[in-house]
Order: structure tokens, then sequence, then C-alpha cells
């Protein structure tokens, strides 16, 4: 199944059982054994964040988005949440600066299915056009409700307060003018439209609930 990462220390109150694993991929893998619970569950948190948008900021919460809307093995963008919605599931995600974090839980019958079709999003994702453009609204209206919110606004003075230059200073929610980027520019600049501020939506998204 793959390589064995030795012991996991654990606290002697914690009566669950877990072992770590190398697969031959080289995914690292945690498994949790827990009797008690009446959910399975899979997380999976990938080593890109915010900070690696380059030129386009918000690209990464943008991507997060979209791995949730059709894949090659499962085309039908809502295939995901109606498999878990029907049994006892539910999922989410979150951008952070350096990972990007997916997740689920489900009734454990149930897992082997889930996983599957959790696992086609870091395969073979879509992107359809479609529903690229509705995604590219969903941030650019994320980050319209972040512009009223005190602890967005006290996020991005943090942001704002760092070294010139540094990728923690970058707008990392995005918006449609990040997103859409010099096309954008282009058309507004030929209506005599200004520059993108882009600073004041906040950060990436947290806990935004899936259907």
């Amino acid at each position: 199944m793959g390589k064995d990462l030795g012991r996991i220390e654990q606290s002697p109150a914690d009566d669950r059982t877990y072992r770590a694993l190398e697969l031959e991929n080289g995914l690292q893998v945690l498994l949790i054994h827990d009797p008690t619970t009446d959910k399975a569950s899979a997380a999976m948190s990938v080593g890109v964040g915010s900070l690696h948008d380059g030129d386009v900021e918000g690209l990464a919460h943008f991507c997060e988005h979209m791995l949730f809307l059709g894949t090659e093995k499962y085309p039908d963008e809502q295939a995901y949440s109606k498999y878990l919605n029907q049994n006892g599931g539910h999922s989410n995600a979150y951008t952070d600066m350096d990972h990007t974090c997916y997740f689920f839980s489900v009734l454990p019958g149930f897992l082997e299915g889930a996983l599957d079709r959790f696992a086609q999003f870091f395969i073979s994702p879509l992107f359809t056009d479609s529903a690229t453009a509705r995604e590219m609204q969903a941030v650019d209206s994320e980050n319209n409700k972040n512009l009223q919110n005190d602890a967005w606004r006290l996020h991005q003075i943090h942001c704002a307060s760092a070294k010139p230059g540094h990728p923690l200073g970058r707008f990392r929610c995005g918006s449609l003018k990040t997103l859409l980027g010099r096309s954008l520019a282009r058309r507004e600049g030929g209506r005599g439209g200004g520059r993108e501020g882009g600073r004041e939506g906040g950060g990436e998204e947290r806990g935004r609930k899936r259907p």
C-alpha cells in the first residue's frame, strides 16, 4: 500500500489508531481509525496557496472554487455534492496563504465512492468555460461581501503593512478585475476606466458553504 512512515506520537488519553504512509506517487497519508464516530471523512492539503498567485491575484482562491465543478470521470458539476448529500455527507474547502485544503465527511458505507469522486479533483478537473465564468463572478461577489466585514478589513491592513514587494501584501481573495486581468483592463481603458485598487477585499476564502 505504501511505505510506513513510523509511529505517530499521541496523547495517552487518545484511543484512536493512527498510521502514516507515503504512497508510490509521493503522497503522504495519515490514516485515523476512530470506532466511536458515525461518519467517515477525508481531507487533502495541497501545498499551493494565495502566496503563489503570481501575476493573477486571487488565482489560488479561484482554482479552489473550480475543482468542485466537474471532472473527466464525473463531468456533472453536481456529481460530488449530490453523492454526499444523498449519503449523509457534506464538504467544504479553504484557501490559505501557503496551502489549500479540501475536505468532506460521509456515512462510512459510502466512503469509497466519495473518495473516488474527491480524488478526481486532483487528477482531471474540467475547468469548463461556463463554470469559469460563473466562479469568477462568485469570487467577485465574495470579495464585495468582504468589503463591509471589519475582520477582513483588519486582515487587509495587516497585509498592507508588509514589506513592499512581499507576497503577503498582495490582494489574495481576487475579484473579477484581477482574474480577467489585462483583457478587462484593455476594455475598461477604452471606456476611460480606472485601475483596479484591489486591496480592500481582505483575503482568501474561509468556509464557504458548498451545496
